[in-house]
C-alpha cells in the first residue's frame, strides 16, 4: 500500500463521520425543536464541529442537509417496502388491504422497535416530511411507496379516486403523527396512555384498515376522480 494514500483515506472517513454525525444530531434537533427552530450553528456545534460552517461546507445549505437526512432513511425505508412487496405477491396477497397496509408501514415500524429509546424519525418525518420529501429527485421516481399507494387505491373500487387517494394521504398522517406522540410520551416518562409500543402499531392498525374500508360520506358522494398522473406520481 502507498502511505501517500493514507491521509485521504483518513481525512475521507473523517468526513464522512462528520457528516453522518451532522445527519443525525439534525433528525433529533429538528424533531424536538421544529424546522425553523434549528440553525446550521446549532447542528454544527451539536455534532462536535468547531467550523460553524460545516454543514453548508458538506450540504450546501440547512435545506441541503434536510433532505440529505430524507434521503438517508427514506430510500431505506423504499428498498424494505419494495423486497416486502415482492414477498406478498409471493403469497397471493398482492391486492390484499391487509397486506398492503403493512407493506406501507412496517418499515418505518420496525425502524423505531429496532432503536426503541433513542429513535427521532416519527418526529422528524411528521415535522418536515409533508414539506420537504417532494423535493428529493427521487421522489420523482417511480417508487415501491408509489405502487404500494396505486394498488390500495385500486382494492379500495368502493371509494372514488381521489377520495381513495386522500384517505391514503390522511392515514400515512394519522400513523406518523401518531408514532411522534408516541416518542414524546416516551421520552417524558408519559405512561398514562399507548405506553407500549407494540400495542400502540396494533392500534393504528386497526384504525387504518377501519377508515379506508369505510364507505363514501354525503359530503365525498360528487368528488372527482384524480388524474391518474397525480395520483401514481406521489
Amino acid at each position: 500500500m502507498d502511505p501517500t494514500n493514507e491521509p485521504s483515506v483518513e481525512g475521507a472517513a473523517q468526513a464522512r463521520d462528520a457528516k453522518t454525525a451532522m445527519l443525525e444530531i439534525a433528525e433529533q434537533l429538528i424533531s424536538e425543536r421544529g424546522l425553523d427552530r434549528v440553525s446550521m450553528r446549532d447542528v454544527a456545534t451539536a455534532a462536535g464541529q468547531r467550523n460553524n460552517s460545516a454543514v453548508q461546507y458538506h450540504f450546501g445549505s440547512r435545506d441541503g442537509l434536510i433532505l440529505q437526512v430524507l434521503r438517508r432513511r427514506l430510500t431505506a425505508l423504499d428498498v424494505d417496502r419494495r423486497q416486502r412487496l415482492a414477498e406478498i405477491d409471493e403469497q397471493g396477497l398482492g391486492t390484499d388491504l391487509a397486506a398492503l397496509v403493512r407493506v406501507l408501514f412496517e418499515p418505518i415500524v420496525d425502524l423505531l422497535r429496532a432503536q426503541p429509546e433513542s429513535t427521532y424519525y416519527a418526529r422528524f418525518l411528521q415535522r418536515v416530511g409533508p414539506v420537504m420529501a417532494p423535493g428529493i429527485p427521487e421522489a420523482q421516481l417511480r417508487t415501491a411507496t408509489n405502487d404500494v399507494v396505486v394498488r390500495l387505491i385500486d382494492v379500495l373500487s368502493h371509494l372514488p379516486r381521489r377520495v381513495a387517494f386522500e384517505r391514503i394521504d390522511l392515514a400515512v398522517q394519522m400513523f406518523t403523527g401518531a408514532l411522534a406522540v408516541y416518542e414524546d410520551r416516551r421520552d417524558a416518562r408519559n405512561a398514562v396512555v399507548n405506553a407500549d409500543f407494540d400495542k400502540v402499531v396494533a392500534h393504528l392498525y386497526d384504525m387504518v384498515e377501519a377508515a379506508l374500508r369505510a364507505g363514501v360520506g354525503p359530503g365525498e358522494s360528487h368528488v372527482a376522480d384524480a388524474p391518474e398522473a397525480e395520483v401514481g406520481g406521489r
